[in-house]
């Protein structure tokens, strides 16, 4: 199998494996299809863990707002007066959600830990430690997370999420990415991915570019089709550059430590002997005593 280093960048990165016989066109569809699981992985894990903490989503209308603010429904248009609202009646394991996105209304701590469970699960598989480990992802094992989180969520909420929770939403494949997410999304038809500074051509195999030996690694990026060239990798490694700054530091620290050794030592220099003028006028230099 080769081994296929896809960098987005230096801190998101995994590993993917694949017989150096594949077609280019077939890598390319299955690499940008990880990444893009890999995205849902952990958007999805971070909204399970909102809702393990803070329970389910607020009405859009009140999302942003705490239980004492007055609703459009709580004011009367004929009198102009508002309505003060009824303080909701919160479960047993209330928590405030800092955001007031969420109710506040969290299941069981037991019940919560099978979720928190499944989602350190979840993104325990697109840590960059596991590049280190020389640990290739696939889409199988992240559809497997993705499938244990739905399981978790449905043991906690057998009755369902709300139609606007963010967690429903991921899941069905109806949330809506703007932004960065948005951008973060690739389109298989229209990604390219480069190796050695060249764009691998879809018809071609991949034995093309990284050799028929099935051991080999190569560092790949995805770009999209027209962007041009990705950015070359660093001579240097961010680990590499900081071990050179280290060592710089230390060798400066010492220079500076041995300049002050050398101020300090001025006693001991001939230019400094308080007889030195006296030894000069009468001949006689420095004595030297050795016993025999």
């Amino acid at each position: 199998m080769v081994l296929l280093h896809i960098k987005r960048s230096e801190k998101d990165s995994f590993l993917y494996e694949a017989p150096a016989a594949t077609e280019v066109d077939v890598v390319v569809n299955d690499v940008v299809k990880v990444q893009n699981l890999r995205g849902k992985v952990s958007r999805l894990a971070e909204a399970a863990g909102q809702l393990a903490l803070y329970g389910v989503m607020k009405l859009p209308e009140q999302q942003g707002l705490d239980d004492s603010t007055p609703l459009l429904e709580d004011y009367d248009t004929t009198t102009g007066n508002i309505a003060p609202r009824q303080p909701p009646k919160h479960g047993a394991n209330y928590r405030q959600d800092p955001t007031e996105k969420r109710t506040g209304d969290a299941a069981s701590d037991e019940l919560a830990a099978v979720i928190n469970r499944c989602c350190a699960d979840a993104i325990a598989l697109i840590k960059e430690e596991r590049v280190q480990r020389k640990q290739a992802t696939t889409a199988a094992e992240l559809e497997e997370a993705i499938n244990n989180i739905r399981g978790a969520v449905m043991i906690v909420y057998p009755m369902g999420l709300p139609d606007y929770d963010m967690v429903r939403c991921i899941l069905e494949e109806r949330e809506a990415l703007e932004g960065a997410q948005a951008m973060e999304l690739l389109d298989p038809e229209k990604t390219s991915m480069w190796c050695f500074n060249k764009e691998l051509q879809r018809d071609k195999l991949l034995s093309e570019y990284t050799g028929k030996n099935d051991k080999s690694k190569v560092v790949v990026k995805l770009q999209k089709k027209g962007a041009g060239a990705p950015a070359r990798e660093p001579v240097v490694s961010e680990a590499e550059q900081k071990a050179m700054v280290a060592f710089y530091h230390k060798k400066e620290q010492e220079m500076q430590k041995l300049a002050l050794e050398d101020e300090d030592a001025y006693q001991n220099s001939q230019w400094a002997n308080p007889k030195g003028l006296k030894s000069a006028m009468t001949g006689v230099g420095e004595v030297k005593w050795r016993g025999r």
